[in-house]
């Protein structure tokens, strides 16, 4: 960039495509599967970075210039370099709430080609502290989405939604019911759902809700907490689009996490066969695996497309590492 936009700019922003996105989701977007693995917008930060700006894992980072603002999840990470970001180019005002990132970078073009420059800009960047966090899924795409950050991904059978605000709504069950698109234009629940599950925690900012049709599928779950949700995100997409849910299915999907061993896939690794990190490291741990390649054997994970290889990898390291220590 031009030496007159360095100035209080001190973070130089790398812009491009994640592993399984393209363009900015208007067909990749479409695909549930595709949002297994990332669900949301971030901003890729070096650690030593994060530690002087204040930013926490899985907080939100907003980055700045005099062309615009960008809001995502951080993921703080030794792949980025002191002084650099990277954030992916695919979210839109569709999408969420406020990361559309070419929006920070110069509408320059090359003089001879007309090829623009879309890949990178100078920015700056803060922590932003929020009241609070949420984790839902729902069956239906709200109307309007009451957050001050939010981001949505398509799951199965409805959608998969991060938020967050600056301050907490003065009624959780309200905000559950309007968010899972059960109130009425006159505030009066919708008929449509039977039952309608609550538990809430105001001294530690800890509400969960979750509500079922007469036939016990679900309509829609929520998971607020004070700081980012902890709920087991692909457990709970599982659990929605399974279908009906008996009682205790109920009770477990209102907890956000499965109640027997080795139920939960943890965060999706491989996309094509929706193969988790704790089915991946189990098989590590158990089998003894040293190669990618048994890891496929062993989990199908990344003996398809392949874009998981390397993260896959990067699992059986961790694992060997953590035997030689």
């Amino acid at each position: 960039p031009p030496a007159g936009e360095r100035g209080g700019l001190p973070f130089l922003l790398n812009t491009g495509r994640g592993r399984d996105q393209w363009h900015t989701l208007t067909r990749s977007g479409r695909s549930p599967r595709l949002a297994q693995h990332v669900a949301e917008p971030y901003v890729e930060i070096h650690p030593a970075d994060a530690t002087q700006l204040g930013v926490v894992p899985a907080g939100l980072v907003e980055l700045t210039n005099h062309r615009g603002s960008y809001l995502a999840r951080a993921v703080i990470t030794e792949r980025q370099q002191p002084g650099q970001l990277f954030a992916p180019m695919h979210w839109s005002g569709q999408t969420a709430s406020a990361a559309r990132v070419d929006a920070l970078v110069a509408p320059r073009r090359d003089p001879v080609s007309g090829q623009p420059a879309l890949k990178m800009t100078r920015v700056a960047a803060k922590a932003v502290p929020l009241a609070w966090y949420g984790f839902a899924v729902v069956a239906r795409r709200p109307a309007d989405i009451p957050a001050d950050y939010w981001a949505l991904a398509r799951s199965q059978v409805g959608f998969r939604l991060e938020l967050g605000g600056r301050q907490a709504p003065a009624d959780w069950p309200t905000f559950a019911r309007r968010l899972f698109g059960l109130t009425a234009a006159e505030g009066a629940p919708n008929k449509e759902m039977a039952e309608f599950l609550a538990y809430g925690d105001s001294d530690k900012g800890s509400h969960r809700f979750a509500a079922f049709d007469a036939e016990g599928r679900p309509l829609g779950v929520l998971y607020i907490a004070a700081e980012p949700v902890a709920a087991s995100r692909a457990w709970v997409c599982q659990q929605f689009d399974s279908g009906m849910l008996d009682c205790g299915a109920r009770r477990a999907i209102l907890a956000g996490r499965a109640s027997e061993a080795g139920a939960d896939p943890g965060p999706i690794v491989c996309s094509c066969f929706a193969v988790g990190r704790n089915q991946i490291l189990a098989a590590v741990g158990a089998q003894k695996l040293t190669s990618v390649d048994c890891v496929s054997a062993a989990t199908s994970a990344g003996s398809n497309c392949g874009s998981c290889r390397a993260e896959i990898q990067g699992l059986i390291d961790h694992v060997t590492v953590e035997a030689a220590e």
